[in-house]
């Protein structure tokens, strides 16, 4: 995606529909579960739309993109991840516009609506755009997302004229499918089309990891197995980073002996290297201590995967289970101590 701002006319747009949609309020007939699809034109990749503001608390419009953004979405509607998950702050992938009371836009939000000579006074009547990355801070639209968000909006009212005729225009033909939107241009017009479609199933990119074999069959010679079991986690740090083009959260990784509760060791990284880093400081920990667990315990699928390949060859013993209290204690520590 290319990291090019908006420009004046682009930013224009988004905030004249912008303006549209909050004097539509379909808040007021629409709930957040009630949900639609929108193909971008530029990439045909399909974004899931809901409108929020039915409980009067926040209000705009939510676009979750492609199909790793919709399996977050659908997680969250089904219950399945809740507000009070660790990670669920820096998991999404979606594009978003709110409606905010002033001093909750930054200075480039305030610099942006000056540039452009707009007013905005009172609670809630500020409009905010924001991109929302898994593993980065919610940041500011790159052209590109502008331009498909504007997109995104006009479809969102198209769709609550619809709801508003009819409660049931979203009501799926085949379950599992959602109402899509998309532009064709005829003679030079473009126009709005519409159809049914079941989204693209969300596969998670798979743990490729570059193994030495050489150095896992010497750490199991120089080490012994203890009869002790660790609990091993993979989390987002809840605080932020400031390198590179976007500020981005700390992926942790943390080891913590299940009867006894203490840590054993833990690494910082960020989501895009976090394989590498993780895989280099584990291994140097065993190398270190001479020991590696007779089990790990572990709670999420992913980190199960990752330590999968090097738990073969060390003859660790893998465990799924639904809770890891000695990390959930040392995981609140951790980040204490972090904060101070």
């Amino acid at each position: 995606m290319s990291h090019k701002e908006p420009t004046i006319d682009e930013w224009k747009e988004l905030f004249e529909v912008s303006r549209m949609l909050k004097e539509l309020a379909p808040w007021k007939w629409m709930e957040d579960s009630e949900s639609f699809g929108v193909e971008n034109p530029e990439t045909g990749e399909v974004g899931y739309g809901c409108i929020m503001g039915a409980m009067g608390e926040v209000f705009g419009l939510i676009v979750y993109l492609g199909s790793e953004g919709l399996a977050v979405f659908e997680k969250i509607q089904s219950g399945n991840m809740t507000m009070e998950d660790e990670d669920i702050f820096a998991s999404q992938k979606c594009l978003a516009v709110t409606f905010d009371d002033r001093e909750m836009l930054d200075n480039k939000d305030l610099a942006t609506i000056k540039s452009l000579g707009l007013k905005f006074r009172g609670r809630q009547a500020w409009p905010c755009f924001r991109s929302h990355l898994p593993g980065f801070l919610p940041w500011h639209l790159t052209g590109e997302e502008a331009r498909f968000l504007a997109l995104a909006i006009r479809w969102a009212m198209n769709v609550a004229e619809k709801l508003r005729e009819n409660p049931l225009a979203l009501n799926p033909q085949k379950r599992g499918s959602y109402l899509v939107g998309y532009i064709v241009t005829d003679d030079g017009k473009p126009t709005w089309h519409e159809e049914w479609r079941k989204p693209v199933p969300f596969t998670a990119k798979p743990v490729s990891l570059s193994i030495d074999e050489l150095r896992l069959a010497k750490i199991k010679k120089n080490s012994q197995k203890s009869e002790h079991t660790w609990e091993v986690e993979f989390f987002y740090a809840p605080f932020v980073i400031h390198e590179g083009e976007r500020p981005f959260y700390p992926y942790i990784a943390l080891y913590s002996v299940h009867n006894n509760r203490y840590v054993v060791n833990f690494c910082l990284s960020s989501l895009t290297d976090y394989e590498t880093r993780f895989l280099e400081n584990f291994l140097e920990l065993l190398e270190k201590i001479k020991m590696f667990p007779k089990t790990m315990m572990i709670r999420k699928q992913a980190v199960y995967d990752f330590f999968k390949p090097i738990a073969d060859v060390l003859g660790i013993s893998l465990k799924k289970v639904k809770h890891l209290p000695a990390f959930e204690d040392a995981r609140v520590s951790l980040i204490n101590n972090m904060a101070q």
